[in-house]
């Protein structure tokens, strides 16, 4: 909601207060103007005496009483017990009905009402501080109903015991029924409307803190729950609904909670204007008035429950009520400058606040007790509009400080697209420094691999041209066929690298590629089976490749060598197998062959080679040799 849009619904609903407060004391005053007590017969009173507590006795002795404007109101007439005598006549055929005797304020009263023949009629009791099972189904703490007929004659004794430590005023109004309910309608619909009104802004301060979490909502809401219920509590309503056996100790928090809300509001003005922060020296004395006013709240409980000194307790709260006034004054004036508009709004409700005090202030000391009736409606009418002004700040505070959050990751934000757009540069030159050191390493991994496969090739072109050389017989070509075999299987591993991108192989291109090669050297005829058997999609680590292969070239090359030499067999075969288990690698190779009687593995170059290969991957070999050869590679790992 808009700022101009609350301040019309202010202005209205203060309009609207002040012509209902108005309109509601004009028509009390006219009503009051009616009452029977107020201008027929004169009133008499007379104290009571302590050995004489009997109504009966002060109606047979009219002697003992004087007219109550020689009362002399000036002294202290507390705890004293009074009787009041007045006599009824109805003379109007008409009049003949239900009556309501009205008073203010009083603590104790008992009505006795005598007859044209001496007899007593009827007895009842009232007073604020009247347990409710000692009232009148029909009566109430301020009133007794009775019923009067026309042209009869009636006495009223009244003996009033006020114990608040006020001088007691005797106001009492006997009117009809009908212009009671008029003169409390009024009354009790302006009551109702404010306090609907601030029931409500309770609830919309509640929703706004879960919504927010903005502290001050915290506070302003205490404020209001406690002039609500003190508001309230000077209502004869709150005593019968929370102690209506106890309206002593109701009427004693009524006090505390006038007192709990200048705290709060306190405490709002810490939090709103940052107090803290602003003016160090403002923010001790506040919380030294705090600490007074504590104080002066268990004081006057205790005051008013146990010594029902009601009176010195106002005169504390009017002191109180006096230094809020001018510490706020104060404060306002000084730190206008140095706060921004919206906690400005926090001294507009400071206005209201000072104006609704120094008001009750003034009631308290010209009409003392009897401003009673008219504080709970004063208090609520300006808690209303402090309450309004306080929620425009709050909810401007609120919005200035969003729009500043805003701005604030808006910068953030840009900040941080100015930082993310460096490092991306930074990122994006690193990523071509990469890339050119990625194609620098490439090229040398290329012309490496050239000159390892040139170099193999070149070896294995030299020892072809040896082998075609003249005057070369067989014993001198077979070690030169030998280290062309070993030559061809690095060339091999070599190879395939190169394919795969210096990464891993697969493991059965690289043994068949190896078989294919040494049947095509030693037997193209393919006189001689050979069964590989390994698994599909076997990568290995270039680690393990070339000792491998060098492996399967030596135990190839030998077997075709020597096991099948001088030997006719019918299915000569080669078995090579590789398998992987859980413990590693297992390779098994077995030719049908003419085996050895014995091994020389000292003086055999191949065999000696095996081993040592073997070695160099981590595993061992077993050899089986007397019928043909058998060779059992374990390997710990999984090659």
């Amino acid at each position: 909601m808009k700022p101009n849009i609350i301040f019309i619904i202010l202005i209205l609903l203060s309009l609207i207060l002040i012509r209902l407060g108005r309109d509601t004391i004009v028509v009390n005053n006219a009503l009051l103007e009616k009452t029977y007590l107020a201008t027929e017969t004169p009133i008499f009173i007379a104290k009571e005496d302590e050995k004489h507590i009997k109504p009966i006795y002060y109606y047979n002795n009219p002697q003992l009483f004087f007219p109550i404007d020689q009362y002399n109101r000036g002294k202290n007439r507390n705890k004293e017990s009074y009787w009041l005598r007045k006599s009824i006549f109805l003379s109007a055929p008409s009049s003949t009905g239900q009556y309501v005797l009205s008073f203010n304020n009083l603590t104790f009263v008992d009505l006795t009402l005598f007859d044209g023949d001496n007899k007593i009629i009827d007895y009842r009791k009232a007073g604020l501080f009247r347990k409710i099972n000692s009232l009148s189904p029909n009566d109430g703490r301020d009133h007794f109903i009775i019923h009067l007929d026309a042209n009869k004659h009636y006495t009223i004794l009244l003996r009033v015991k006020h114990i608040k430590g006020y001088t007691p005023v005797y106001d009492f109004h006997l009117q009809t029924q009908l212009d009671y309910l008029r003169k409390t309608q009024r009354m009790k619909i302006v009551h109702a409307f404010m306090e609907g009104a601030i029931i409500v802004l309770l609830l919309y301060i509640a929703f706004a803190w879960l919504v927010s979490r903005y502290k001050p909502y915290i506070w302003i809401f205490f404020f209001l729950l406690f002039i609500g219920f003190y508001s309230y509590g000077l209502q004869n309503q709150f005593i019968d609904l929370f102690f209506p056996n106890k309206p002593q100790l109701g009427w004693s928090f009524v006090s505390v909670f006038r007192n709990l809300a200048g705290i709060s509001f306190s405490l709002l003005t810490i939090e709103f204007l940052n107090l803290k922060k602003i003016s160090r020296r403002y923010y001790k004395i506040i919380l030294s008035i705090i600490a007074v006013v504590f104080i002066a709240a268990v004081f006057n409980f205790v005051n008013n429950y146990y010594l029902a000194n009601f009176k010195q307790s106002n005169w504390i709260n009017i002191s109180l009520g006096a230094l809020y006034v001018i510490f706020f004054s104060r404060l306002f004036i000084s730190l206008w400058r140095k706060i921004d508009k919206m906690q400005r709004f926090l001294i507009y409700s400071g206005i209201f606040l000072v104006a609704g005090i120094s008001i009750l202030v003034y009631c308290g000391l010209v009409l003392k007790e009897q401003s009673i009736q008219y504080v709970s409606m004063l208090t609520q009418f300006f808690v209303l509009c402090i309450t309004m002004i306080l929620l425009i700040g709050i909810r401007l505070k609120l919005r200035k400080s969003e729009l500043e959050h805003h701005q604030s990751t808006e910068t953030i934000v840009e900040e941080r697209t100015v930082e993310l757009k460096k490092a991306n540069d930074a990122l994006y030159e690193q990523q071509i420094q990469l890339l050119q050191k990625n194609h620098y390493i490439e090229t040398l991994i290329d012309e490496v691999n050239h000159r390892v496969k040139n170099n193999l090739q070149l070896l294995y072109s030299l020892s072809s041209l040896y082998k075609l050389g003249e005057n070369h017989n067989t014993q001198d070509i077979q070690p030169i066929q030998s280290m062309q075999d070993r030559i061809h299987a690095m060339m091999l591993v070599n190879q395939l690298l190169v394919y795969n991108q210096n990464s891993q192989l697969k493991l059965n291109i690289l043994v068949i590629e190896t078989v294919n090669y040494l049947r095509q050297m030693h037997d193209p005829a393919k006189t001689i089976r050979v069964d590989v058997d390994i698994e599909q999609d076997w990568f290995i680590s270039t680690k393990s490749s070339i000792p491998l292969a060098l492996i399967i070239t030596e135990l190839l090359t030998n077997s075709y060598k020597y096991a099948f030499k001088g030997r006719n067999l019918s299915d000569p075969m080669i078995v090579l197998s590789i398998v992987r288990n859980s413990a590693g690698t297992t390779m098994r190779f077995e030719d049908n062959g003419i085996g050895a009687q014995t091994i020389l593995s000292k003086t055999s170059f191949g065999i000696g080679l095996v081993k040592d290969l073997t070695r160099q991957i981590k595993g061992k070999v077993t050899i089986s040799h007397h019928t043909g050869f058998q060779y059992l590679f374990e390997f710990n790992n999984i090659i």
